[in-house]
Order: structure tokens, then C-alpha cells, then sequence
């Protein structure tokens, strides 16, 4: 057997093969980045013969750096006989935005549009144990609940990474003893984003203090399968039929255990629902819920009370098309949504009774558009964000009004205001960002009126 076949690395490799055979016949596509890891996998693939399609996006992050890592991808495919797609991609439109966050997005939907295109079966990453170890760590600093902190698995959907059982040095030493080239991301060694700094700041002093912690956090999955698997046990003595779960047995269960439950009952439901912490820990509610009525859990979905069970709904309706509104088009009142739009130019004090946003601070285009599941704004006088479906929730809006809520949306994105016509609890239509709350400084103010 020569080096290269009894090498660690591809002995992996081949077992990941002989769980999914036609790695031997099909396409896939494989994202190089051009770092020790990508060029690993890539290697992998070129003498394993497996059929390939090598895709780099260039971020034009570091200048010459990044263009230097295109370089060395292509011509290493040229070398090997690959097809490579290179897509350069420009980060200025991440400006005031997350930058890992956009360039995960642009590169995955690159990777599912070359896929499509080749029409080919699996889209590999190489993503491996260390990535694994950090995105658990990642995950528990966050508060994710107990089932993420199965992290990422080798196969998911189309996605595949063939690597994730390796360590990095275990990379490192593969590429040195076949001679592999690769770049280092001098990017990587700095703590700017979250990542980097667990890596970097907190592994090392991780590593000396306590020896073995890797291999403790490893062991997390497969808690977290258990604690999934134990759920689904409670579960399915509560469900009868799709949809349908046991009210008296749901509200029978230790208060702990119903917000497990219910998310779990919502995942399995089939409904492509995001479920908002504050449902989940305000379920005491549904013991005086009557028959007939229902609570909102996400834009057009709602869990509803009929006699002995519980079920869930979607609404299908027609959303309202959301309205851009250009500066321009502010140049005379506006009636849209029931409201009254204008600007004012001669503001001198805060009107409880209105919506005022300081001009200054208005990122145009503005869209007016229904609210979403997912959305949030920074609420006046709060340093945090809150789910706009929390938000509703706390100032009692019912649920019928809730789906005419309407966010107010800067063009990048941010909520600058929350508003509905039938009105909060307290009298007040609508709660505007910290963002564009008026100072001593304002003197202009879009203003925003009941009608």
C-alpha cells in the first residue's frame, strides 16, 4: 500500500466513500478557499479520481493577498486537470453589516447555483473536527438550546464535508508530507470577528488548563441526540394525529419540560416556523386559552385550542405588497396603510401622540412593508433588539391585529419602526428605533399619523 493510500487523512476519506458510494460516479462540487484545509480536500478528490467542479469566491478582502489565493487555486486545477470557477465579489456592500454573516450567504448560494448548473449531487466543504469543536463552543455562548449542540454532521441535504472527523493538524501534516500547496488568511490570525477570537484568544489558554476539554466537547452531539431522542419519546405520547397534540396531557407535563416539548412538536410539525424565545416562555398561557381561540407564534401561524387538543395553523393569505418610498416622494403628504405620512421641518418637541423619526438619520430607500418572523428593532430607550413578534406580544396587540403590522425598513435593513392601525394596548399605534429617535439636535422629523 503506498503512503499516500495508508495516510490518515485518506483512509477518512475512503470510509466516507464506502458510506456514500457514488462519490465513484457523480459530480460534486467542492468550495476552495485556497488555505490548508480546501487544498486538502481538493487533493483528496484529484487522486481519489473523484469527478469535480473546484469553486473559489474571491472576496477582494485583502488585495493582492486575495488575488494571489485565486491564482493558486486555478492554476493548481489546471494542474490536476479540474474545472474551476472563480466569482470575485465585492465586500463594500457589506458596509455596516456583518461580514461573515454575508459572505457565508453569497458563498453558499454561489455553491447552489454552480450546482444546479452541473447538474451535481453533493456540494462538499472541509469543514473539519476543530471547526466542529468551535461552532458547539460558539453555540453554548450564545444560548442555543441543547439539540444544535449536535453541530454540524457530515452529510446535511446536499451538503456534505468529507473532513469533519479530522483534526487540523492532522491537515497540517498531510499537506507537508505530500507537499500540497496553500495560502494562510492573515485574517485568520486576527480576533476582529467572534470565530478568530475563540480560536486564537481562547483555545490556547483552553488548551493548557484543562488537557482533554476537545474531547469533552466532542461528546456534546451525542448528548444532544439523547436529549433529542428522549424528547421525541414525551412527544409522541402527546401527538395523535399531524398537528394535533393532547391539551390535557401538553399541560399535565413539569413546567420545564412544555417549552421542550412544544418546540420539539412545532420542528416536527413540518411548518417552516421560527418560534420566538418569548412564546416559548409564556406557554402558561395556553392553560386558560379557550376553545376556538388561538395565539400567534409566527406571521401566519398559530396554535389553536380545539376542545381537547391543541393544533397548529397557517393562515395562507395574501401578503400586502410592501411600498419603497423614495426622498422624493416625500415631498407631499402621503396616505398609505391608514396612516399619514409627511415631513416636518419646524420640529420643537416629541408628540406622544405621533411617530416623529429624525431625518438626519434616515437611510432612504425606505420600505413599508407587512412584518415578518425573524424581524427586529432596537425599541426607544433599549441598548438590545427585540423580535418584533415579542414586541406585539408584550403590549398585548390580539391576534387578529397583529397581522396588520406594518415595520417601517431602512434600505440595509434596520427596522426604524414598528406601527398598526388598530393600535397598542396603551393607546399608542407603533414603537420607533433607538436609531432614529429625535435629540436636541433635530430639526426635521418624518412624522408618521393615525388617520
Amino acid at each position: 500500500m503506498s503512503k499516500f493510500e495508508s495516510s490518515p487523512l485518506n483512509q477518512h476519506f475512503k470510509k466516507c466513500k464506502e458510506s456514500y458510494p457514488e462519490l465513484n460516479t457523480v459530480k460534486v462540487v467542492v468550495g476552495v478557499s485556497g488555505g490548508p484545509d480546501s487544498m486538502s480536500l481538493l487533493y483528496l478528490l484529484h487522486r481519489n479520481s473523484v469527478d469535480t467542479i473546484v469553486v473559489h469566491c474571491n472576496y477582494q478582502l485583502r488585495g493582492k493577498s486575495s488575488d494571489l489565493d485565486q491564482a493558486l487555486v486555478e492554476e493548481v486545477c489546471t494542474l490536476w486537470g479540474m474545472e474551476c470557477v472563480s466569482v470575485r465579489l465585492d465586500s463594500d456592500k457589506t458596509e455596516g453589516g456583518n461580514f461573515q454573516d454575508w459572505a457565508r450567504n453569497e458563498r453558499y448560494r454561489i455553491f447552489q447555483d454552480i450546482q444546479k448548473e452541473y447538474d451535481a449531487e453533493y456540494i462538499l466543504t472541509a469543514h473539519h473536527e476543530d471547526d466542529q469543536i468551535e461552532t458547539i463552543f460558539q453555540k453554548i455562548l450564545r444560548g442555543a438550546g441543547v439539540t444544535s449542540w449536535r453541530g454540524m454532521r457530515l452529510l446535511e441535504g446536499v451538503l456534505m464535508r468529507p473532513l469533519l472527523g479530522v483534526t487540523r493538524s492532522d491537515i497540517m501534516s498531510f499537506v507537508q508530507e505530500f507537499n500540497i500547496p496553500y495560502r494562510i488568511d492573515g485574517s485568520n490570525e486576527e480576533s476582529t470577528y467572534a470565530r478568530n477570537f475563540i480560536r486564537n484568544q481562547w483555545f490556547p489558554e483552553l488548551n493548557r488548563l484543562f488537557p482533554g476539554w476537545k474531547s469533552n466537547m466532542l461528546q456534546l452531539p451525542e448528548r444532544a441526540e439523547e436529549y433529542r431522542e428522549m424528547s421525541d419519546m414525551i412527544l409522541n405520547q402527546l401527538v395523535e394525529r399531524p398537528d394535533h397534540l393532547n391539551r390535557e396531557k401538553f399541560l399535565d407535563l413539569n413546567e420545564l419540560l412544555k417549552p421542550v416539548i412544544m418546540h420539539r412538536f412545532i420542528q416536527m410539525s413540518g411548518h417552516s416556523v421560527e418560534v420566538s424565545r418569548g412564546f416559548l416562555s409564556n406557554l402558561e398561557g395556553l392553560n386558560s386559552l379557550q376553545s376556538g381561540k388561538g395565539v400567534q407564534m409566527a406571521e401566519s401561524v398559530y396554535l389553536l385550542r380545539e376542545r381537547d387538543h391543541f393544533i397548529l395553523y397557517k393562515e395562507e393569505s395574501k401578503k400586502e405588497s410592501p411600498v419603497v418610498l423614495a426622498e422624493q416622494d416625500l415631498d407631499q403628504r402621503l396616505s398609505l396603510f391608514g396612516f399619514d405620512w409627511y415631513v416636518d421641518k419646524e420640529f420643537s418637541s416629541v408628540d406622544t401622540t405621533l411617530i416623529q423619526l429624525d431625518y438626519r438619520k434616515i437611510l432612504f430607500p425606505l420600505t413599508v412593508r407587512q412584518w415578518e418572523a425573524g424581524d427586529q428593532v432596537q425599541p426607544l430607550g433599549m441598548k438590545g433588539r427585540q423580535n418584533v413578534s415579542d414586541l406585539l406580544t408584550n403590549n398585548k396587540v390580539s391576534v387578529k391585529s397583529k397581522k396588520k403590522a406594518k415595520v417601517v425598513e431602512s434600505f440595509d435593513g434596520t427596522v426604524y419602526a414598528v406601527i398598526f392601525p388598530d393600535g397598542f394596548n396603551n393607546g399608542h399605534f407603533g414603537v420607533i428605533s433607538e436609531k432614529v429617535r429625535c435629540d436636541e439636535e433635530t430639526v426635521k422629523t418624518l412624522t408618521i399619523a393615525i388617520i
